[in-house]
């Protein structure tokens, strides 16, 4: 009796923990009403919690991240999340869990793991606290209109809210956003109708964006303001094309130091967003305010690479007591810089994100008044950064393209003329190249003085950067090597040839990618056209080597003979050369005929010099008016 007895109480216990606790796991039989067998009524009132996305709408197979995260100080112990088309509660597409130590996938049918939920995998230890969780829904392969994710979430065994939390609706690819407006994924209680959008610019709030005059998506970096009814609060608004910072700071200056910021920060891991106020002492990372002062009605939103915030910031200085009073600026009274950044993130020890120093920074080029309504204009591009860009096209498109083109195909040229005891090819092939290794010296030395000597980091800069410091070491190694030139006649001379021609042509290419990608980095705010003038000049530019290449092949102008040998202009052509006759010569050495060809390659020099000075002359233009 005593063994039956405890078999009841033994299968009793387990059934009665298998229906109402779920601890460890969410089951099967919540797919329909999402609702725990707790035996307990769920909460009536709002939940302190929200439900976002990184996306609003989607194409099949396509993943979409998923976060739900407290918005206050209360923690929860478990959750259960799906995602539904619109007044239908059938769930559609699968889920990934990201942290499988905390998050489980349920199937509501066989093998579909279209729901996800809590998980608990060691029972020795308290069931874990959560902040924020985050997954992954990916899309079928077929679309099925548009839909919410929906939640239960549960701050612990007797306290949870059903079906609580929605995201905003994810729309069917047929019905996309408008290109002027950018997504802001917020919580259920906010319409998720909310955007950051240039309609009303300079009517209805003030503006600036970059390039000038964009709208989102095309928008390197924007950021809008508005009063709020009461006055007390400016309403901002900041997006940029990054994925791990984007920031608006005040400045009384152009410098970016002792100042007022706010950013918004892209955690690299779970995908949480949160906007921070920091302020900024000199020019090393700014230092957080723990009390986030001045800062509230946050929404976030990450969609197509642009990361996006709106919040309200406090007009006076009424917070921030301390460190950092004196950089939390009363917008009220005074105006100030406007300075928008974009950069990448760092997750440190602790587990927090700090920012790096930033790829791409902008700044308005007249103080603004952010309670009152204006279009802001961008400061042009630092005169450090235009002489950059100056000198480096300077000798990456004009002088080393006059002296590879003179080495290459005119050694035969002017064979009885010389400057300076040598060759006229080699006088202006020594002189050209050698000013192209002082241009491309001095212009980086201006951008790494403008950037304080420290390296940028991102993608094209990075790219840019490391490219560049390639090109210059390049140029620099060859007038060096030059000092190691074998003579004609030995035998390590065509080694020298290949390796001189190697370097050079290598420095050259790298350069062509170099420019291009200058020509996209916000500060400097090139319009396309920029990029036109240069693909022409560098489509220019292998054209004439083609046509010099192939001379010999055309029967025109110099070649009038059958009889005639032109010239190999790939023979070795010595630097130095014999005396020239003159009136004061009593035994001048006998003139070398001009090479056959003369004629069209004189000519031709003429057309290719004065096309090339117009191609350098436009992008000249472009970096001194931008």
């Amino acid at each position: 009796m005593t063994v039956i007895l405890a078999t009841v109480t033994i299968v009793f216990v387990l059934s009665t923990g298998g229906v109402d606790g779920y601890s460890s796991y969410v089951p099967s039989s919540a797919c329909s009403d999402m609702v725990p067998a707790h035996k307990v009524p769920g909460q009536t009132s709002s939940p302190p919690y929200q439900l976002t996305v990184d996306k609003q709408t989607y194409s099949p197979g396509e993943r979409i991240n998923v976060t739900i995260q407290r918005t206050g100080s209360e923690t929860f112990e478990g959750f259960y999340i799906q995602a539904r088309p619109v007044g239908q509660d059938q769930p559609v597409g699968t889920f990934t869990a990201i942290d499988d130590e905390i998050t489980l996938v349920v199937d509501c049918a066989p093998h579909t793991q279209n729901a996800v939920g809590h998980r608990r995998t060691n029972y020795s230890l308290p069931i874990v606290q959560k902040t924020v969780v985050s997954v992954i829904w990916t899309a079928p392969n077929v679309t099925v209109g548009d839909f919410q994710f929906r939640a239960t979430v549960l701050q612990n065994f007797t306290t949870f809210w059903v079906n609580a939390l929605e995201s905003p609706t994810i729309s069917d690819p047929t019905a996309t956003q408008g290109a002027t407006n950018v997504p802001i994924a917020t919580g259920a209680a906010t319409p998720p109708s909310s955007t950051i959008s240039t309609d009303g610019c300079g009517v209805a709030k003030g503006c600036y964006g970059v390039p000038d005059g964009c709208s989102p998506p095309n928008c390197d970096l924007l950021s809008t303001w508005v009063t709020d009814v009461t006055g007390e609060n400016v309403i901002v608004e900041v997006t940029g094309k990054s994925d791990g910072y984007v920031a608006i700071g005040f400045s009384r200056d152009k410098t970016m130091a002792d100042d007022d910021m706010y950013e918004c920060v892209r955690h690299p891991t779970d995908g949480n967003i949160e906007v921070f106020s920091s302020y900024a002492t000199g020019h090393s990372r700014p230092t957080r305010d723990a009390a986030n002062s001045g800062v509230s009605n946050v929404e976030v939103a990450y969609s197509n690479g642009l990361l996006s915030c709106r919040f309200y910031r406090a007009v006076r200085p009424t917070a921030r007591a301390g460190a950092g009073a004196d950089q939390y600026f009363d917008l009220g009274n005074s105006s100030y810089h406007i300075f928008l950044a974009v950069g990448p993130t760092v997750v440190q020890s602790d587990g927090s994100v700090q920012i790096r120093r930033h790829t791409s920074r902008v700044y308005s080029d007249q103080p603004v008044d952010v309670t009152s309504i204006s279009l802001v204009a961008t400061a042009s591009a630092p005169l450090f950064v235009k002489l950059h860009a100056g000198l480096m096209m300077s000798a990456w498109m004009l002088t080393v393209s006059i002296g590879a083109v003179l080495a290459r195909f005119y050694k035969p040229m002017w064979p009885n003329s010389t400057w300076c005891g040598v060759k006229i090819w080699f006088a202006v092939h020594r002189a050209v190249m050698s000013l192209t290794v002082l241009l491309a010296i001095a212009a980086f030395v201006l951008i790494f003085v403008y950037k304080e000597w420290t390296f940028v980091t991102g993608s094209n800069a990075t790219i840019h950067a490391v490219m560049g410091i390639i090109v210059t070491s390049l140029a620099v190694i060859q007038p060096f090597m030059s000092l190691l030139r074998p003579g004609p006649d030995e035998p390590n001379r065509v080694v020298f040839n290949w390796f001189h021609w190697g370097f050079g042509t290598t420095a050259r290419i790298m350069a062509i990618i170099v420019m291009f990608l200058g020509l996209d980095f916000p500060a400097m705010d090139l319009p396309d056209e920029a990029t036109y003038v240069l693909a022409s000049w560098v489509a220019w530019q292998a054209l004439s080597e083609v046509i010099l290449e192939q001379e010999g092949l055309l029967k025109c102008c110099g070649q009038t003979k059958a009889t005639d040998k032109p010239s190999d202009d790939h023979e070795e052509i010595e630097m130095e050369t014999q005396k020239s006759p003159s009136s004061f010569d009593l035994n001048p050495e006998p003139q070398t005929p001009k090479p056959p060809g003369s004629g069209f390659k004189n000519g031709f020099l003429a057309v290719y010099l004065l096309v090339l000075t117009g191609f350098t002359a436009a992008m000249f233009s472009f970096i001194a008016l931008h």
